[in-house]
């Protein structure tokens, strides 16, 4: 017997549509398209924003933290508190000092570290208000983030580091 074959004829309605009108061609170059998008985003991204948390002179930050564990022990050896109070609705840092050997403090500094972003650094120089009270006034656009406090006194040597929560109106901090 004799099979006979029969000829499917393509007519307009069982044509396959182009291509181009089809999904999974289109869902197969948005994959490489998207990656090269994406690379162009953080090839822009990488080469305009600054990296502030990296160190130009790493070599020199390793030595200097040398010498911050010198002034940290120099206050440890003489006994110095400091408890500090910020005041946001007063603009106001206030710091009161004791030290167990009663020593003249002389002229102090506190540096405040932003986290992150080093150009939102300060250094202010404390005002003595009483025999071991001194006072700075703060900007009133601080940010409000956890900051990172050196307390110093450069004629003397030594120094207390700590941190703070600025997000509150009022903070303090025990430095030992």
């Amino acid at each position: 017997m004799k099979r006979e074959r029969k000829s499917v004829m393509h007519t307009a309605d069982t044509t396959p549509p182009a291509w181009y009108r089809q999904f999974w061609p289109w869902f197969l170059i948005s994959i490489p398209l998207a990656t090269v998008i994406g690379s162009i985003i953080t090839i822009h991204l990488a080469t305009t924003s600054d990296d502030g948390l990296v160190a130009d002179n790493y070599y020199k930050k390793g030595l200097a933290i040398h010498m911050d564990a010198d002034a940290l022990q120099k206050a440890r050896t003489l006994g110095i508190v400091a408890d500090i109070n910020m005041s946001r609705s007063r603009n106001l840092l206030i710091v009161d000092l004791k030290s167990e050997k009663n020593q003249a403090f002389g002229p102090l500094q506190i540096a405040l570290r932003h986290p992150t972003r080093p150009n939102h650094d300060l250094t202010l120089d404390l005002q003595p208000v009483g025999p071991s009270r001194y006072q700075a006034s703060l900007p009133p656009d601080l940010a409000q983030v956890n900051w990172k406090i050196q307390l110093s006194a450069p004629e003397a040597g030594w120094q207390l580091h700590g941190r703070i929560d600025n997000n509150r109106n009022e903070a303090h901090l025990t430095l030992r």
